[in-house]
């Protein structure tokens, strides 16, 4: 039924009641360092522009981990901006958090400063991005399809009539990768060489920590933008400086000069260097070093101090899953199971039930039939990420497996040296030597200078400008709009209150959500266009937006900041290239992608899965050179590519609600498949037993972000729903045209089980219950295409011990 016979606005919702109260949990967020003094220069060498080393001001690094609301002073979002800005009493945040304390039981030991910014001002990253050449040409869209949705539908069609004929018997042969032209090379045997055959003993004993009682703090009236903690040098000016040895860097292709003898400096030498001390660099540490490459994790001063994701989807717990079965660190999959993870990261992070969309419009009251509920199937025990807990959690793995870290922690101020013997200098004036180094550290990487002469760092075409927080007092939403007699409590999960231009995710933490003392995530995303920036300070911008909406503007009456306000005018941004010589730059230093739809996390956990690989099979064959790593270098420009298609269909249809409520469905479908995808690819890998190839399905692109063998119909759904919208955005198309050809398509295609309803318009909450499960399998077995079958029913795999 076409969406417009329901009604625009008011399109036929069906009547509800309150759904019933449930416990959830949160996505962790980043955390804000300090910016401590320093003390005099150590004298050791470093890029022009880039901080000294102090001698002396440890600081440490700052959290809000969740508890009850204490202190005073609080100040309302609409209140005065200088209310309780005390030095300390309820202003003061507590360093570390909850999880940070050691294994054994010992405190943590003190942070060292990051090195306060001398002589050159700040550059930040949004001052990076502006140094860009003049913006790509637009290029031309397909024609308009036509009026009827079923024209749509002929992509999909067309894809699934060109796979090869099923199987007439034999069900159980492995599943044929349906690849899209040729794809880098990948490596081959690019298993851990030196796992131990019992695997890592026994996690120490953690004791529990108590959670730090904190109370509001008055919102910053500026904007700790991610900034850099030292400058870049713009695009034709000095260059990073010369080794202590007075070498210049050596540059690809160039002979590198001879050291004199005599002149090394002596410093602990490692195998690689992996700069970032957060998730992504504390799992990658962990990987090599369980595989048993000499691996230093060094701290960055963006650890800290820059947003992060802090939500899970089931693909990203399936992408958790793989680095634990593939590289033999089981303690991984615990970041997508939430029940196994530690107690002290369980209490301040918590499990997410569903994700929820609300559409509101500016003056106006949220529409009881405007929302749309997925509730998350219990089994995969999706995750709210409290991000400085389960970072520390992350980096105190990465030394149980035998990575190595410098005593008390110093943030890295710079890397001199060449490839082969490359010197990473620290805040405490020590310094770590590395022959390979991979630069995870943030928007400021130190080796993002040598990677050419042009700007490192490029804006993508479609970005949107972010305003983020941790707030407390924020108050539960289901007791303003009623989630549904199909729903559950809003604070359930993650929501996202889409609007037109934008969204606002929220992310509650910690066992109790209901009340307003919680802790919240808040990361707006904004099309600048239509929401250009009103004031110089995030907290007041944020206010501006919030009173446009009745709802928000009651939800966030009481609301104050307990983490600062970030802001940036063109948050998303890309490394225009990422190997070099002797280091590759990835994640944060090479990306950052918009927080919505779990992007963050799950491209972080893909990145560390790939690089891995890679890292691997060059130290078992001893080649680091430039060229083996440039399919790494693909593979993460094709996941660029993949999240900046994503954030640019999503703006787009925040323009109509009918439009978003088809666009939603295809994400969900896109990120169940390809979650049931990958664990089958992996478990038929691990089927395969140890053989050199025995990976060899994982790495090729095979189209819409995915890289592991799946049904070619979900590609091609993916790709005519991102064409339908970019003639919505080119005014090509009407928002409920294309939306009842995204529908359409979504009743008639092969591999859409029918039984989620994801083609009814008033189909608006998703619950999958064993009823609904035994139907699906049976589905599967009787009418679904064989590629399909496999990744919805079991028992395709030879050995059940991988079957989870």
């Amino acid at each position: 039924m076409s969406e417009d016979t329901k009604g625009a606005g008011p399109d036929g919702g069906s009547s509800r009641r309150p759904g019933p109260g449930e416990q959830t949990g949160p996505d962790g967020g980043s955390i804000q360092r300090p910016h401590p003094a320093t003390g005099p220069d150590t004298g050791s060498a470093r890029r022009p522009g880039r901080p000294p080393a102090p001698d002396s001001g440890p600081a440490r690094r700052t959290g809000e981990p969740p508890g009850p609301d204490t202190g005073s002073g609080r100040r309302p979002v609409g209140g005065s901006a200088s209310a309780g800005r005390g030095a300390g009493g309820p202003d003061a945040v507590p360093g570390a958090g909850a999880g940070q304390a050691a294994a054994a039981g010992a405190s943590p030991p003190a942070r060292v400063g990051v090195p306060a910014q001398r002589g050159r001002r700040r550059v930040t990253p949004k001052d990076l991005l502006t140094r860009r050449a003049p913006a790509e040409p637009r290029s031309p869209g397909p024609a308009d399809p036509g009026p009827a949705w079923y024209e749509g539908a002929e992509t999909v069609g067309a894809a699934e009539s060109a796979l090869p004929p099923e199987p007439a018997e034999d069900p159980e042969s492995p599943a044929r990768p349906h690849g899209d032209g040729p794809t880098p090379a990948h490596p081959d045997g690019d298993r851990p060489a030196a796992l131990a055959a019992s695997g890592p003993g026994p996690a120490p004993d953690r004791p529990t920590a108590p959670v730090p009682q904190e109370g509001p703090r008055p919102m910053a009236t500026e904007s700790p933008e991610p900034q850099a903690h030292g400058t870049r040098p713009p695009a034709g000016g000095a260059r990073a400086s010369a080794p202590a040895t007075g070498t210049a860097p050596a540059s690809e292709g160039a002979p590198r000069p001879d050291r004199a003898p005599g002149t090394a400096r002596s410093v602990p030498r490692h195998k690689v260097a992996v700069l970032g001390a957060h998730l992504g660099g504390g799992m990658l540490a962990a990987i090599l070093a369980r595989a048993g490459i000499d691996t230093v994790l060094v701290d960055s001063p963006h650890d800290a101090d820059v947003p992060a994701g802090e939500t899970t989807v089931p693909y990203t717990a399936e992408v958790f899953e793989l680095l634990a079965r593939r590289y033999g660190v089981p303690e991984l999959s615990a970041l997508g199971h939430f029940g196994e993870l530690p107690d002290d990261v369980r209490r301040t992070s918590g499990v997410k039930r569903s994700i929820g969309f609300v559409y509101a419009r500016p003056g106006s009251r949220v529409r009881p039939h405007q929302v749309v509920q997925f509730n998350v199937p219990s089994e995969h025990g999706e995750s709210h990420l409290y991000r400085p807990d389960v970072d520390a959690w992350v980096h105190r793995l990465a030394l149980r497996h035998g990575a190595k870290a410098a005593p008390n922690r110093p943030v890295l101020t710079d890397v001199t040296g060449e490839a082969g013997d490359f010197v990473v200098e620290l805040a405490d004036g020590s310094a770590l030597g590395a022959e390979f180094v991979v630069d995870m550290s943030g928007p400021d990487a130190p080796l993002l200078d040598r990677l050419g002469p042009e700007p490192a760092l490029r804006p993508l075409r479609h970005s949107s400008r972010v305003l983020t927080a941790h707030l407390r007092g924020v108050r539960p939403l289901e007791r303003r709009v009623d989630p549904g007699a199909g729903g559950t409590p809003w604070t359930g999960g993650t929501t996202q209150v889409v609007f037109p231009g934008g969204w606002m995710q929220l992310v509650p933490f910690g066992e109790d959500r209901t009340g307003e003392g919680a802790l919240t995530s808040v990361a707006v995303s904004l099309d600048a266009k239509q929401w250009p920036q009103r004031s110089a300070s995030p907290e007041e911008d944020f206010q501006h937006l919030v009173r446009q909406f009745p709802d928000l503007a009651w939800q966030f009456a009481e609301a104050s900041a307990v983490r600062p306000w970030a802001s940036a005018e063109s948050w998303q941004y890309a490394a225009t290239r990422a190997v070099g010589d002797g280091f590759v730059v990835l994640d944060r230093s090479a990306v950052r992608c918009d927080f919505t739809l779990s992007r963050d996390v799950t491209l972080t956990a893909e990145l560390v899965h790939e690089a891995a690989a890679h890292l691997i099979a060059a130290a078992r064959d001893g080649d680091w050179s430039t060229e083996r790593f440039r399919p790494l270098e693909v593979f993460q420009a094709t996941l660029i590519e993949h999240g900046e298609r994503l954030l640019r269909s999503a703006l787009t249809a925040t323009g109509d609600f009918r439009l978003w409520n088809a666009f939603c469905r295809v994400w969900l479908l896109h990120s169940m498949f390809a979650a049931l995808s990958l664990k089958r690819a992996r478990n038929d890998a691990l089927a395969t037993g140890d053989r050199p190839d025995q990976w060899r399905e994982l790495g090729r692109h095979r189209g819409a972000g995915l890289w592991f063998p799946v049904y070619a119909g979900f590609v091609a759904l993916f790709d005519d729903t991102d064409r339908l919208l970019r003639q919505v955005a080119d005014q090509r198309l009407a928002p409920g045209a294309a939306a009842e050809r995204i529908f359409g398509q979504l009743r008639t295609a092969s591999f859409v089980p029918p039984l989620f309803g994801f083609g009814d318009p008033a189909d608006r909450y998703y619950n999958f219950t064993p009823l609904k499960r035994l139907k699906v399998l049976l589905w599967a077995k009787r009418r679904a295409p064989h590629m399909v079958q496999r990744v919805l029913t079991p028992g395709a795999t030879v050995l059940p011990s991988v079957e989870r």
